[in-house]
């Protein structure tokens, strides 16, 4: 038998054997929309999405407990969990969106196109921070560049900014492609848009 992880309340939980897993799918203790992981699987997936998951349909009868935490089995990476409110449709149908709202002004496109979607608006807020940080930096660069003697160091700036964005957009849209929330280095942690 397999060992799994599964999310509840935004964080993995397990490893619980599969049998144990489809008990509580089948019970209601979990939705069947639970994202679920095993060793050899790239992303998170929901359960009801996974053939040993999908005749789990709610039944009364006892079901083993919760596990929570517990690592992975040795040698496994597990990749991040999505937010928590983000659920697996809404990152399939939505990583064009998220992908777009790294590649400078093209943020907006997810904002009019995919307002709702959790996990759309999660890349648009880094890529519109990714955005203005590099414009305000840019421009300051500039207006420095226009003092003598410092200037000739302000020079380099803006291209060093301008490698150091293309470098968090490729991460940005590696991870949106991913269908994963890893906040970029530096800047992840602002958020502009709720």
């Amino acid at each position: 038998m397999s060992t799994w992880k599964y999310a509840q309340n935004g964080q993995p939980c397990g490893p619980v054997e599969t049998s144990d897993l489809q008990a509580l799918l089948r019970n209601g203790t979990l939705p069947p929309t639970t994202l679920v992981w095993q060793e050899g699987m790239a992303n998170w997936a929901a359960a009801n999405t996974l053939p040993e998951f999908a005749g789990a349909a709610p039944v009364s009868g006892t079901v083993p407990p919760l596990v929570s935490g517990g690592t992975p089995p040795p040698g496994a990476v597990m990749p991040p969990l999505p937010p928590a409110d983000a659920d697996a449709a809404d990152i399939e149908k939505n990583k064009v969106f998220a992908i777009l709202a790294y590649i400078g002004i093209l943020f907006l496109v997810p904002l009019l196109a995919a307002p709702q979607s959790k996990f759309a608006r999660y890349h648009t807020n880094q890529g519109v921070v990714l955005f203005l940080s590099t414009l305000v930096v840019c421009i300051g660069s500039f207006v420095i560049m226009m003092i003598p003697f410092i200037g000739c160091v302000a020079a380099f700036v803006p291209m060093i900014v301008g490698l150091g964005a293309l470098v968090l957009m490729i991460m940005g849209i590696i991870n949106a492609a991913a269908g994963q929330c890893k906040p970029l280095p530096l800047i992840g942690h602002f958020q502009l848009i709720k």
